[in-house]
């Protein structure tokens, strides 16, 4: 299983980068947007909770609209989220096709919240995850997953499971540039190397 989940790292990698080319020369202006921070990361235990969930089939590109259902059925159910949304990706987009790529997107809730056949109600961690700051447009995330994967690995840990997105702040409060994730990847410790001993 470690060594799929390394590869959808790389894969996920790759497909955050989509976009983010060279563009045609614009004017110079002054810097108008937060500057993003010097990168660093950390090991950290993400709490248990519970959390409403709509798992989905497509695009990563378009788990906004998902998001907004969850949002959208929060409301009419007059739940309160108890914590920043987020999102889970599960397969490697350069093995599946993107219309069948999938995904979940998930709200902290009160413990008591009912799910019904849309949304599912269930308890999530805890788990040790490394995780890093990202601020920024989403399609700009891509270099921040690399430097966070080559932090893994160079910190003696490897990363157990997908790749996870906290949205801290939301497209209708900040313009994109101002836009805050922390991404995240589910790790352990590497086993030791054992010594080989000669042979005689």
């Amino acid at each position: 299983m470690d060594k799929i989940y390394n590869c959808v790292v790389i894969v996920l990698i790759t497909l955050m980068m989509v976009g983010c080319g060279e563009q045609k020369t614009q004017p110079v202006q002054k810097p108008t947007t937060p500057e993003q921070p010097q990168f660093t990361a950390a090991v950290k235990t993400i709490d248990s909770m519970y959390v409403a969930s709509m798992s989905k089939i497509g695009p990563y590109a378009e788990m906004g609209k998902p998001m907004m259902e969850l949002f959208t059925w929060l409301g009419k159910n007059k739940v309160k989220p108890t914590g920043a949304p987020f999102g889970v990706y599960y397969d490697d987009p350069m093995k599946v096709k993107p219309e069948s790529t999938k995904y979940e997107i998930c709200v902290p809730v009160p413990a008591k919240t009912k799910g019904d056949k849309m949304v599912k109600v269930k308890k999530f961690g805890p788990a040790q995850v490394a995780a890093t700051l990202y601020i920024g447009p989403y399609d700009k995330v891509g270099p921040t997953y690399q430097k966070l994967a080559e932090w893994v690995m160079n910190n003696n840990y490897e990363i157990v499971g997908p790749a996870h997105e906290f949205y801290l702040n939301s497209p209708d409060q900040v313009p994109a540039e101002s836009l805050k994730t922390e991404i995240a990847f589910p790790v352990k410790s590497k086993a030791p190397t054992q010594p080989t001993e000669g042979k005689k």
